[in-house]
């Protein structure tokens, strides 16, 4: 029978580094505090969502040695770090230019089934061109494996899979406090306005990071 999850005293300390890495500032917070600030609660959740679904197919890639042949491939690591970093600064330049009178009637009613979708895509997007997501699995996952080798695949998947889940918690609290923190302010199109231009420019920071990070 397979071990899918390692021993307690292994599985506590990865959920609770887990918890902590999942709160540290990063491309995905920032993209997902945009959306949720942009656009609102609804959009911030289903963002997070897709950048769940990301990450989740960057933890299977780590299991089937996927990430592993990236990591030694200068081509595709700077293939896939510009592509992530281009997505990233579109992304900007859709929030610089998205119209304050749409971003209102999106927050006043849930996103349509073919927004819903997108919004998931963009946050799968954003995760998936991200090469430092796919690095940071291969680098982490394993440490808390307790498996013999035949079992390492399945019981990857599920640290992956936990790690997954505890990320979107930490996004749901933050994206309720974020839009708590929005309705307050609402009213004012000029802070609006200026909120706008923060979370471009550090959506646009997060791209040239990404850019010189070293395979």
């Amino acid at each position: 029978m397979l071990d899918i999850l390692p021993d307690l005293s292994l599985l506590i300390p990865f959920i609770l580094a887990g918890i902590a890495l999942n709160l540290t500032p990063g491309v995905d917070m920032a993209y997902v505090l945009a959306k949720t600030t942009d656009q609102g609660k609804g959009a911030g959740l289903l963002a997070a969502f897709g950048i769940s679904l990301g990450s989740m197919a960057h933890a299977t890639a780590s299991a089937l040695g996927i990430s592993a042949l990236l990591a030694t491939s200068q081509t595709a690591f700077l293939v896939l770090k510009i592509a992530g970093a281009l997505y990233l600064l579109y992304i900007a330049f859709k929030i610089l230019t998205s119209k304050s009178g749409e971003t209102e009637n999106q927050e006043s009613k849930p996103p349509q089934k073919h927004k819903s979708i997108k919004l998931i895509l963009e946050g799968a997007t954003t995760n998936l061109l991200n090469p430092k997501i796919g690095l940071f699995m291969l680098a982490f996952l394993p440490q808390f494996i307790d498996a013999a080798p035949q079992d390492v695949v399945w019981q990857t998947l599920a640290l992956g899979l936990l790690f997954n889940i505890n990320g979107y918690i930490v996004f749901v609290a933050l994206i309720y406090l974020t839009a708590m923190a929005a309705a307050k302010i609402k009213a004012s199109s000029r802070i609006k306005k200026f909120l706008r231009w923060i979370t471009a420019t550090i959506l646009g920071g997060m791209a040239i990071r990404i850019v010189f990070t070293n395979n």
